[in-house]
């Protein structure tokens, strides 16, 4: 077992005793979680199968209006 030492802001101790305080749970296990959830969520992102799929031609022509009008129901979104 290795214990890691680093420092962080002011903002984000306040924050992290927050959420220690709130679930009642020590600072050390939230710090250990969250770098367990990180390291696997990086592993997972790199190897994900789907972000490696090449685009496939299906042979058939989309209308974007069309799409707009049967996922908005006939009205365009103004968005200015």
């Amino acid at each position: 077992m290795r214990v890691v030492q680093t420092t962080i802001s002011d903002e984000l101790h306040k924050r992290l005793v927050e959420v220690s305080k709130s679930e009642g749970r020590p600072i050390k296990d939230i710090v250990r979680e969250s770098i367990e959830d990180w390291l696997i969520w990086r592993g997972e992102v790199g190897e994900d199968p789907f972000l490696k799929l090449k685009p496939v031609d299906f042979g058939v022509k989309t209308n974007a209006q069309k799409l707009e009008e049967l996922l908005y129901g006939g009205s365009k979104l103004n968005c200015s």
